[in-house]
């Protein structure tokens, strides 16, 4: 579906110039400057932060062969140039139209949109997986969650798509509505509700109200969602065409945690589908049972499909934790460290300390980062953990809301990644150890440890 720039936006009223007027749409949307492919285009976006019109010279130089400018924002370069009032919105208008238009050639079965506080990602990885063999399966390159990043995937959705894969994030209300107006899925699934953005939705009841907005798409058919997660059971408890996942005994899909030693190559359960009692054993490569998690909910998702249990979990063999989300990393025969350093909330950052806690062998680090967006409770969420400090043999806390939680404690407290990473470096030579767990906010930059230690191994 490579229209020509006029035609394109013409289903939108904008007029482009003549000069331009019969190229054909790149195949790939980018915004930030770094991730511009060659031949593609750039579209500039006003953020709270910073002028994506200010990158237009770094996009160009990366080979971008389109611009998308707010209007009166054209730069004059010799690059073709269209300009939309609102480029993220009118793109998105755009994208919905595409979006109509595979439907209506009978081509699209399904459009799936996830969401969740955690693990969208990792059941998008996995979902992929599993689909991939028997559906031609389009999903977002990366965690690509906003509306232009939602935008961006369906403008590269191949003609021959059968199922659509959708991440819909939000730090404040409105988000998901907006995201299910443009882009309706027919199934969705709900991850998990947890405090996260507390600093946009107030609480947790704000939270749940925003992630149940998936649920009023138009032609939702089905929804998959967490029951172990209360505050979904309850919401869900009574829903014709939901199905529920978890290690609840009334959920449609039971997981079984029968494997009581976690080994670090492989996280192994079982998952049974109540109805049918079909029943298939997982071995994946995730650092944690809460990860089994999303895994169970890819696997309640291709099972509706059609897939076997056995089936998704053949598929599943081959999957890897995506950077930051769960990485196990051997370091040395007997050593490992966990890159889990793409977020963090007060769910995961428990899940996660309560697997290290679980290993049985000595010498345990936990690199943490602060948790950011929690709100006036901030302080208590991170005070809140410290049961799953004690018993660690080192732990380097990076940032102040650490401190002011847990400042009168004998932890390492340090305020830049580059800190913790000496701190970290220092207690490696000088201790016995064999596993280390880096984790925190992103915007923390744990994920630069994670790489300077593994350059040195």
């Amino acid at each position: 579906m490579n229209m020509k720039l006029k035609d394109l936006f013409a289903l939108i009223n904008v007029e482009v110039s003549n000069d331009i007027a019969e190229l054909e749409f790149p195949f790939h949307l980018a915004t930030d400057s770094r991730d511009v492919m060659k031949s593609g285009a750039f579209v500039a976006l006003e953020g709270e932060k910073t002028d994506g019109h200010k990158y237009i010279p770094q996009a160009i130089e990366n080979g971008a062969a389109l611009l998308i400018v707010k209007t009166g924002k054209n730069p004059g370069v010799n690059i073709p140039t269209v300009e939309l009032e609102n480029p993220e919105r009118d793109l998105a208008r755009l994208a919905a139209l595409k979006l109509r238009f595979h439907e209506e050639n009978e081509n699209l079965h399904e459009v799936i949109g996830i969401t969740g506080s955690v693990g969208k990602t990792t059941t998008r990885g996995a979902m992929q997986l599993v689909l991939k063999d028997k559906f031609k399966v389009h999903a977002p390159e990366r965690s690509f969650n906003t509306l232009i990043g939602c935008t961006a995937t369906i403008m590269a959705m191949p003609l021959e798509t059968e199922i659509l894969i959708l991440e819909f994030g939000a730090n404040k209300p409105g988000e998901i509505r907006e995201l299910t107006d443009y882009f309706p899925p027919t199934m969705s699934v709900l991850t998990a509700v947890a405090p996260v953005h507390l600093e946009g939705f107030g609480n947790i009841r704000g939270v749940l109200d925003e992630k149940l907005e998936i649920t009023r798409s138009s032609v939702m058919t089905s929804i998959v969602y967490n029951n172990d997660n209360e505050l979904l059971n309850e919401a869900f408890k009574y829903v014709v065409k939901s199905m529920g996942v978890g290690e609840s005994k009334d959920s449609d899909f039971v997981i079984s945690h029968d494997v009581s030693e976690y080994k670090l190559r492989a996280l192994s359960f079982l998952i049974a589908h109540r109805p049918t009692q079909e029943i298939a054993r997982f071995n994946i490569k995730l650092w944690g049972k809460h990860n089994s998690m999303p895994i169970a909910l890819a696997a309640a998702v291709g099972h509706e499909l059609g897939l076997s249990l056995q089936e998704c979990a053949d598929a599943l063999e081959s999957f890897q934790a995506l950077e930051g989300r769960g990485r196990v990393i051997p370091l040395g025969e007997d050593k490992f460290m966990v890159d889990d350093s793409y977020n963090a909330n007060p769910a995961s950052m428990s899940a996660s300390l309560t697997t290290l806690n679980g290993v049985e062998f000595p010498g345990k680090v936990a690199v943490l980062g602060e948790m950011r967006e929690l709100g006036e409770d901030a302080v208590k969420y991170h005070a809140d953990l410290e049961p799953l400090l004690e018993n660690l043999d080192c732990v380097i806390l990076t940032g102040g809301t650490w401190r002011e939680a847990l400042g009168d404690k004998n932890y390492i407290f340090v305020d830049t990644w580059q800190e913790a990473l000496e701190a970290l470096k220092k207690f490696m030579s000088e201790n016995e150890w064999h596993g280390i767990l880096i984790k925190g906010s992103h915007s923390i930059g744990l994920e630069n440890v994670v790489k300077a230690i593994r350059s040195e191994e």
